[in-house]
């Protein structure tokens, strides 16, 4: 059973806009919900966020933040960062060490990546999965 899952955002495409309560909020919600641990990936490109917007991000957050949290400049990802679930910008480059992949356009729709970030992995983390139904008919006259 999955315990551990790690996610990977954008975080100049949601800091210091109406929707980071939001998405802070709904990775909360997967982490305690499921009870799982999260490792946070945030990243951010060269010259997005200054230090003094990132420490104020960090401040306002590190109660809520109960999980490990990387943040890095650049979207390059080694192989020993692989994430689970990646949401990222439709113009970034897809790489090769993510299971999971959401891409948006509109900003708001990280969001929906989130939702289905915790879809998928209440899905794999559930122990009752739906029970099929046997199609075959051998045993019948």
């Amino acid at each position: 059973m999955l315990s551990k899952v790690s996610l990977r955002l954008k975080l100049s495409d949601f800091i210091d806009t109406d929707i980071e309560e939001e998405v802070i909020s709904k990775i909360n919600k997967t982490n305690y919900d499921l009870n799982i641990v999260i490792l946070l990936y945030l990243w951010y490109d060269e010259g997005e966020i200054d230090s003094k917007t990132l420490k104020k991000f960090l401040m306002r957050w590190e109660d809520v933040l109960q999980f490990k949290t990387v943040i890095k400049q650049g979207s390059k990802m080694r192989p020993n960062e692989f994430v689970f679930w990646d949401i990222k910008p439709e113009n970034v480059e897809s790489n090769d060490w993510s299971r999971f992949t959401c891409s948006y356009y509109d900003k708001k729709n990280i969001l929906k990546g989130l939702d289905k970030f915790y879809e998928y992995t209440k899905f794999i983390t559930t122990e009752t999965k739906p029970v099929k139904k046997q199609k075959r008919n051998d045993y019948e006259d």
